[in-house]
């Protein structure tokens, strides 16, 4: 049952405010946030079974309402060890889905949901590696955020699911390229603030040819980008959730603006759900891609920067 009101597996917030619902909850002494657009649902702690080969930071699977389920012990992936003094929970497990993926996460308790400005989330430092157990060592925190007295860190669930989901790893692998695109000739600028994510991109962008390719952590440093002087920007590709402004918000200032208003713009997020997708063309956004859909990325946006008319549904859908 869910024991968090208000989660309901859609964003209520209107389109372009800059705005996020955090999920706050507590682990092994310290506190962290989810964005509350990634969460289905909070539940009491249930019976596991194990998997042959399963990851050291899977607890096991479960079925809940005809979907299996993997459990994480978030603590234990992040390397993180309980204080001595700290009284032993009964636990939480937070259900998230993103990346066409469900996947639960054991934390010690569960706050409350939390709704700010983007502005309010700061980035991460880049030594900001919490930990990883037999994962990556790109960072897993993505932005910080002040409570009161509190530092709520706002992990990277997408990176964790990767390193624990051995069989939906990504690679990284050139896109074909048959309408011989001049890719070694085109500005994209990429705004997404996971490391790990914004690494692949960054990776296939340029495996696939593409050589004049600038990646920025946040909608607030890519918005700064593109107001300076330069060479003709030939297609954008943004995250949605990002700290100081989202995607969202950065879409609808540069429609907005005149003299940018003209610049093709592609939405990459674990988000595209049919509410984010009609938010996405409120703010005038020419496509819309679900991750972790890399290969499909690339070719979009070698239909973006060719003049080429844009459709399709969740994997590409025009504004």
């Amino acid at each position: 049952m869910n024991e968090i009101k208000g989660i309901t597996g859609d964003i209520l917030l209107d389109a372009g405010t800059n705005e996020l619902e955090v999920l706050v909850f507590s682990l092994c002494g310290g506190w962290f946030g989810v964005n509350v657009a990634k969460v289905r649902e909070v539940i009491r702690p249930v019976s596991t079974v194990a998997t042959p080969h399963q990851h050291p930071s899977v607890v096991g699977m479960f079925n809940i309402r005809g979907h299996v389920v993997p459990v994480v012990d978030l603590a234990k992936h992040l390397g993180l060890t309980r204080p001595e003094n700290q009284k032993k929970t009964e636990g939480r497990i937070i259900i998230t889905e993103f990346n066409s993926l469900r996947t639960g996460f054991l934390v010690d308790t569960v706050e409350q949901i939390h709704r700010m400005s983007w502005s309010r989330v700061k980035p991460a430092p880049d030594l900001s590696v919490v930990g990883s157990e037999g994962g990556s060592s790109i960072g897993t925190t993505t932005g910080m955020i002040e409570m009161g007295e509190r530092l709520v860190q706002m992990i990277d669930f997408e990176s964790v699911a990767d390193a624990i989901l051995v069989e939906k790893r990504l690679h990284i692998e050139k896109v074909d390229n048959p309408d011989n695109v001049a890719r070694e000739t085109k500005r994209v600028i990429i705004a997404e603030d996971s490391p790990f994510m914004r690494q692949l991109l960054q990776d296939i962008f340029v495996a696939s040819g593409y050589t004049k390719v600038e990646v920025y952590a946040d909608g607030e440093q890519a918005w700064n980008a593109i107001q300076r002087p330069g060479p003709t920007i030939d297609a954008i590709v943004s995250d949605i959730e990002m700290p100081r402004m989202d995607g969202l918000h950065l879409t609808k200032r540069i429609k907005g603006t005149p003299a940018l208003a003209g610049t093709r713009i592609v939405l990459f997020s674990s988000l595209i759900t049919p509410d984010n997708l009609k938010k996405g063309r409120q703010v005038g956004a020419d496509a819309q891609v679900s991750k972790p859909e890399l290969a499909e990325m690339v070719r979009l946006v070698d239909q973006v920067v060719s003049g080429k008319p844009i459709g399709g549904d969740l994997q590409g859908a025009a504004a």
